[in-house]
């Protein structure tokens, strides 16, 4: 309850948001689920990493896909803002330490 009054999202829904973002083709890895309540909706913001030969419109339409399975997989998630960045080969994945293959 605490949790909730201070605008916080129980991790186990974080983790899925997590674990359905990694599942969508075309996406590479996620960088980052960031989850909080805005009264009694959810808000989601997203960074994930994609394929750098993609063009704009390939990567906007993995970053769109990502925010429909987001909002249809997540109760309560009413908005979803995805941010798409090219991968780099090797490269640290700052906000989870994860690293891109």
């Amino acid at each position: 309850m605490f949790r909730r009054l201070l605008d916080g999202v129980d991790p186990a829904m974080v983790d899925a948001a997590e674990q359905a973002l990694a599942a969508r083709p075309g996406v590479q890895a996620v960088r980052s689920v960031r989850m909080r309540w805005i009264g009694h909706r959810l808000h989601a913001d997203a960074e994930l990493d994609v394929d750098p030969a993609l063009d704009l419109a390939q990567a906007h339409r993995i970053a769109h896909d990502a925010e429909h399975e987001l909002t249809h997989t997540v109760p309560k998630l009413t908005t979803a803002l995805i941010h798409a960045y090219p991968a780099e080969h090797g490269s640290s994945i700052p906000d989870r330490g994860r690293t891109v293959e």
